[in-house]
């Protein structure tokens, strides 16, 4: 059962939030796949987060990360208290949308363009250049 939850902290700016993504990112849980939409919203520091997840034994094991990073930066936050979803609607498809992006972070953070034209430069110094082929052309020690 999908479940839903609104989360208001009594304060949090976008850089508080920003630091936590990171932290999350670093403890390989910034981007759960049984969370199935998040947004973070609001102004000045009154920012709220909505999520949706896919059961609430995912989200209670998120929480248990998530919680101590809110407290290193002083993020004060009430218990969750997901909430049954009796309707969903979903534009498109979230599964293909998600592993489209895993794949373009790979491409984008685990090689370089730079990495690409050195692996080509190495592929071409490992051929047979065609100046190293003898010259048919050229006169034999016998004539």
């Amino acid at each position: 059962m999908a479940v839903a939850l609104l989360s208001t902290p009594a304060s949090m700016t976008a850089e508080q939030y920003r630091r936590v993504v990171e932290q999350l990112d670093a403890a390989c849980a910034g981007a759960p796949p049984e969370r199935r939409f998040h947004v973070c919203f609001g102004h000045g520091d009154h920012l709220m987060m909505f999520d949706v997840w896919d059961s609430l034994e995912e989200l209670e094991a998120f929480t248990a990360t998530l919680m101590p990073i809110l407290a290193t930066e002083n993020i004060e936050i009430a218990p969750p208290e997901p909430l049954e979803i009796h309707d969903l609607v979903e534009r498109g498809d979230s599964d293909y949308l998600r592993r489209r992006i895993a794949e373009l972070r790979h491409k984008a953070f685990f090689k370089r363009p730079v990495e690409n034209l050195r692996d080509k430069l190495h592929s071409i110094k490992a051929k047979p250049s065609e100046k190293q082929k003898p010259d048919e052309t050229a006169p034999t020690s016998g004539e």
